[in-house]
């Protein structure tokens, strides 16, 4: 049973089930979305009868086309109505996506519902995507999942050697005259960061040290000497080491602490 269906049996309003500040944001978006909605309809009101009416009066074989144009007045009115249909549902969605850090789906809510959709139809919609987890749970199990996507070949890629652990091929160097060496745009080590951080305090945003080793990396070798051990004052991790050959070795605190990481983030 899904948590909509558990939902359903309780009756509780969504109200219940989303902070205040969450709440407040989405009335807020739903009573502008109304006024724009109620606006456009009726213009739509006033120009599609009127539109149809010159039609009326104009001969098609006629030189002279209508004043009111069936494409450029009707119908941009009518997509105007579905394009704000379409940001109200991505700015609740993507609130809650940022907040939380989940990943949510936007078309799919789009294209299930009309004009008349409200904000309680959305936050629905989110809560069934989320399949049963709260937010901070769906955050964890995504962050674990992609986390764990980032490596292939666990057994020959991920080496533990005492409180060490150490990864082959995983940080992806460019090279540019004027940064030196810095890792590649679509580097993993975000990812990974943030799940370091998730192992030493349980939460899915990266600790700020880890945040400035990362925005080191990023700005380059000419500028920080990114291949130094970076060491940390933490209860879990002690230090981190980007090497030239595309290896990462993290130091634990311990060897138990280094297999739970690896077992847990990095293991499928």
């Amino acid at each position: 049973m899904n948590i909509l269906s558990k939902l359903n049996e309780i009756t509780i309003n969504n109200n219940d089930r989303i902070a205040e500040t969450d709440s407040k944001f989405c009335v807020n978006q739903y009573y502008q979305y109304v006024a724009a909605r109620e606006a456009l309809q009726k213009a739509l009101n006033i120009v599609k009868p009127a539109y149809e009416e010159e039609k009326k009066s104009v001969d098609n074989n006629s030189l002279y086309r209508c004043y009111l144009n069936d494409y450029e007045d009707v119908k941009h009115i009518e997509k105007r109505l579905e394009e704000i249909k379409g940001q109200f549902v991505s700015k609740i969605v993507n609130h809650f996506s940022r907040r939380y850090n989940v990943s949510l789906d936007t078309h799919i809510i789009i294209e299930k519902y009309d004009l008349n959709l409200n904000h309680n139809d959305i936050i629905g919609e989110i809560f069934e995507q989320l399949d049963g987890f709260s937010f901070e749970e769906k955050a964890v199990h995504e962050l674990i999942q992609a986390t764990k996507n980032t490596i292939y070949n666990f057994d020959k890629k991920v080496i533990i050697k005492k409180a060490s652990l150490s990864i082959t091929d995983y940080v992806w160097w460019d090279s540019w005259s004027w940064s030196g060496m810095r890792i590649s745009w679509d580097s993993k080590l975000e990812t990974f960061f943030q799940a370091l951080s998730h192992f030493e305090n349980g939460s899915v945003e990266t600790l700020h040290s880890l945040k400035r080793m990362f925005e080191h990396l990023k700005e380059g070798s000419n500028k920080y000497d990114i291949f130094s051990k970076y060491e940390f004052d933490y209860k879990k991790i002690k230090s981190i080491k980007v090497f030239k050959n595309r290896k990462i070795t993290v130091e634990f605190k311990d060897h138990a602490l280094a297999q739970e990481f690896a077992n847990t983030y990095l293991k499928k």
